[in-house]
């Protein structure tokens, strides 16, 4: 097979359909399209295996340097740090002496702590985080079913990643921009945490 002038080099992996918090902008669980409902919770070893050795496959076949896997949900440590272990162990082992491998997760971070990490710092997976600015900000969408706030639980989460032992894990913070906010404030609020991007 010749390869193709655009291969992929980029990979979402649903690690587990379900999340922690009811953001009510989240186009998966809370508009009409409810379908994740009859779906796995989470997503399985064999799956887990076949997918680490289709993504090698495609990567030996289109000789790419470094491939790139994003973990990711629902809310992705809503799969354990077992299941988050053999994906990584699966993905590192299945590229072995075909590519790189930047593997990273994607985070709502409420559940993120030092064990996560520790688990993150085995695998040199790094760790992106959902927050929206400041807690006035980040609470007008992301918030628990029962309307309490994320924030404070996230801002917890960066910390961490922030410290001496965990920042080269820090990939970064992606924010949902709602024109409602003001913008100066929630640059503010996000550029304070010093977030690598």
């Amino acid at each position: 097979m010749d390869p193709s002038p655009h291969p992929l080099s980029q990979f979402v992996l649903k690690m587990h359909s379900r999340c922690d918090l009811a953001c009510d902008h989240c186009y998966v669980f809370e508009h009409a399209d409810q379908s994740w409902r009859g779906k796995p919770v989470v997503i399985s070893d064999e799956l887990l295996d076949l997918t680490a050795r289709r993504i090698a496959e495609h990567a030996r076949t289109h000789r790419l340097d470094t491939v790139h896997v994003v973990l990711h949900g629902g809310e992705p440590l809503l799969a354990g740090r077992n299941r988050l272990r053999r994906a990584a162990q699966s993905l590192s082992t299945a590229l072995s002496g075909v590519s790189a491998l930047d593997l990273r997760i994607h985070t709502n971070g409420v559940t993120l702590d030092e064990q996560f990490c520790e688990l993150f710092a085995e695998y040199d997976i790094k760790v992106g985080v959902s927050l929206d600015g400041d807690r006035a900000a980040n609470d007008l969408h992301r918030r628990y079913r029962n309307g309490r706030s994320s924030h404070i639980r996230v801002l917890r989460a960066i910390e961490l990643l922030r410290g001496p032992r965990y920042r080269h894990l820090f990939a970064g913070l992606l924010c949902t921009v709602d024109l409602r906010n003001d913008p100066v404030t929630v640059y503010d609020a996000l550029a304070e945490l010093a977030p690598p991007r």
